[in-house]
């Protein structure tokens, strides 16, 4: 029920609008503008990748909450909720557009809160971080503070690299890109063990 009315509050929400036609907000983008539909197509698998973590997450947390510590509810909770934001941010251009333009918060503010943001989660949660296969975050971590410093005009000029398209997509977004897989897989494999060590795990196995 609580799906059926959020998708139908969207449609209906998309419907009441006036500032968009309804073929700009239920149309493909490739298609209202007339071009390939591989169009983007890292960016778009990027998304895929937040949403399935974000999912891997959220399904973690419905599995463990009845027989688990309330710390690793608690991580399963804010990862899923940190990964769902960031995938909206992606997805909708939150800190290089709607925010700096929308509301006038600049855009170097932006990137600080989310740093905050993520460094309280790494505090928070540093133990479950760092127990489960720390090599693959690590990598995680690299790739996304390579994309985060590529996204950063003044490193660009520095490097006299600020109109290079090679830099600007291929470098920065390949990282990201490389960055959400690799935290996909964490996630996964955590949620599997999490999941596979819980009490009476193995009895209900059987019982299947």
């Amino acid at each position: 029920m609580a799906a059926l009315l959020c998708s139908l509050s969207v449609v209906v929400l998309s419907v009441i609008q006036t500032s968009f036609t309804y073929e700009e907000l239920f149309n493909d983008p490739a298609d209202i503008i007339g071009f390939h539909p591989f169009l983007g197509l890292v960016s778009m698998l990027g998304l895929f990748g937040w949403a399935a973590a974000a999912g891997v997450c959220f399904l973690s947390y419905a599995v463990i909450r009845e027989n688990s510590s309330p710390y690793l509810r608690r991580f399963f909770l804010a990862a899923g909720m940190l990964t769902l934001f960031l995938m909206a941010d992606d997805a909708f251009m939150l800190h290089e557009q709607v925010l700096p333009k929308g509301f006038g918060i600049r855009e170097r503010y932006i990137k600080l809160a989310y740093l905050a943001a993520a460094g309280a989660f790494g505090l928070v949660f540093i133990k479950q971080l760092i127990g489960n296969s720390p090599m693959i975050l690590i990598a995680s971590g690299l790739f996304f503070a390579a994309s985060f410093t590529f996204d950063n005009p003044v490193v660009l000029n520095l490097l006299g690299s600020f109109e290079s398209g090679f830099v600007l997509y291929v470098i920065e977004d390949g990282c990201k890109f490389t960055g959400i897989l690799l935290w996909l897989t964490w996630l996964f494999r955590t949620s599997l063990q999490t999941i596979q060590a819980r009490p009476g795990h193995r009895g209900e196995a059987r019982g299947l």
